[in-house]
């Protein structure tokens, strides 16, 4: 009997250590694809940056901003080892703006369409081998402006459009929560926030909007144009704060 009882003893203790062993172990499930709606969120931001330029720039110069669109990230990533992985990520934005523009003489009601278009190569350091994690990014952008509406200048209304795209570089870092439904594998929830920065690959889009009003307008700036575009592009779809919120699937 007693003979029977260690055994039954021996194989429970080989079981349990066994279990908690391949629970313990690295997870088999390394691929991660996720779906991020936060740019959705950057894309409404659009108003409130308007608003901000529109106080910097003289006696409030932008004014009744009205703003739709929408923006969606997807990214897959590849966990190399426990503390380390690598993703590649695909950001794309459509956000829609009109507003009313009174400065210096100048008035205008213009309507703008842009389009945001970005390629991300993401590495990520797991520095517990869980959950938290510190994300590098360097990646592409692209920003696409379609301008269109009415000016008046000196007493003449007159059309004006102008369209527009420039190329970014862009880099930063983000810290964030893998946070798994499941056990080596299954649905998970990916919540980080950050701050990006941008360089143009020449000139920016700001600077190409305001030279081909310029030249519409006989030589003469719109005044904040060229600062307003810079704020969108430093603060809403080039740099500025991250938010993300991406939910996915592990395999």
């Amino acid at each position: 009997m007693l003979k029977k009882g260690v055994l039954v003893l021996i194989i429970v203790v080989f079981a349990a250590g066994g279990a908690f062993a391949q629970r313990g172990s690295w997870p088999t499930a390394n691929n991660t694809i996720t779906v991020d709606i936060a740019p959705t969120i950057a894309c409404f931001a659009i108003g409130p940056l308007g608003s901000m330029v529109g106080s910097v720039l003289t006696a409030d110069s932008i004014k009744e901003i009205k703003t739709v669109g929408f923006g969606v990230a997807a990214q897959y990533e590849r966990q190399l080892i426990r503390q380390l992985s690598v993703a590649g990520r695909v950001v794309f934005g459509i956000p829609e703006v009109g507003f009313t523009y009174n400065d210096s003489g100048i008035t205008a009601d213009p309507y703008l369409k842009m389009t945001s278009l970005a390629a991300e190569a993401h590495v990520r350091f797991f520095p517990f081998g869980d959950t938290f994690f510190l994300d590098g990014m360097a990646g592409y952008a692209n920003l696409t402006a379609d301008l269109s509406g009415s000016v008046v200048y000196s007493g003449t209304k007159q059309k004006a459009t102008a369209k527009e795209s420039s190329d970014y570089l862009k880099f930063g870092g983000k810290l964030g929560w893998r946070i798994g439904f499941g056990y080596n594998g299954g649905f998970t929830f990916e919540p980080s926030i950050g701050w990006y920065l941008g360089m143009p690959l020449g000139k920016a889009l700001g600077e190409k909007v305001s030279d081909s009003l310029s030249k519409q307008l006989g030589g003469n700036k719109v005044p904040g144009i060229e600062e307003a575009f810079n704020t969108l592009e430093t603060y809403a779809f080039i740099g500025g704060p991250r938010l993300s919120l991406a939910f996915g699937y592990r395999f």
